[in-house]
């Protein structure tokens, strides 16, 4: 497996997850994380050094997703969770993913990508890359960014505390 082959592998799954979510549209999706693979591909062709490829690609994936969202001038709702057997979990599952990506609406751009990319559970270092948040200031970013949702979970959605 060469060197491309295994950063693909590793990381297609995480840079879908985080355009889904920030997207909610599965053929944009796709077409997003594509192109951003294929820059990395170029980059990578090109003999640019890319340190950390996974910071890199969540980085790219975002400004895509970004910039496809200012291009379309509106921002979308993410993707509701699918169905389950068990159709009452199902319903209180789509509601609260409908208050979360609410929660998550309110914050800043930079919080929002934070909190995403924390909830897939990257390393600070790698979180400080795609953010492009210094090292020495993610952990309190972050945990002002985690408060700050919890307080506008509470204020509105009182009845999920």
């Amino acid at each position: 497996m060469t060197p491309f082959e295994t950063i693909y592998t590793k990381h297609y799954a995480g840079t879908h997850r985080l355009a889904t979510k920030l997207l909610g549209q599965s053929g944009i999706v796709k077409d997003i994380v594509q192109e951003v693979f294929l820059s990395l591909y170029e980059r990578r062709k090109d003999a640019d050094v890319i340190e950390q490829p996974g910071a890199w690609l969540y980085r790219a994936t975002y400004y895509k997703c970004i910039d496809y969202l200012k291009q379309q001038s509106k921002f979308c709702q993410l993707e509701n969770l699918k169905p389950t057997c068990d159709y009452q979990l199902a319903h209180e599952q789509k509601e609260t993913r409908a208050w979360l990506d609410q929660a998550l609406n309110i914050l800043n751009d930079k919080e929002r990508l934070l909190a995403i990319l924390y909830s897939e559970d990257l390393s600070y270092k790698e979180l400080a890359l795609a953010t492009g948040i210094p090292l020495n200031s993610v952990g309190k970013t972050l945990s002002r960014t985690l408060k700050k949702l919890e307080k506008v979970l509470k204020e509105e959605y009182n009845e999920m505390f």
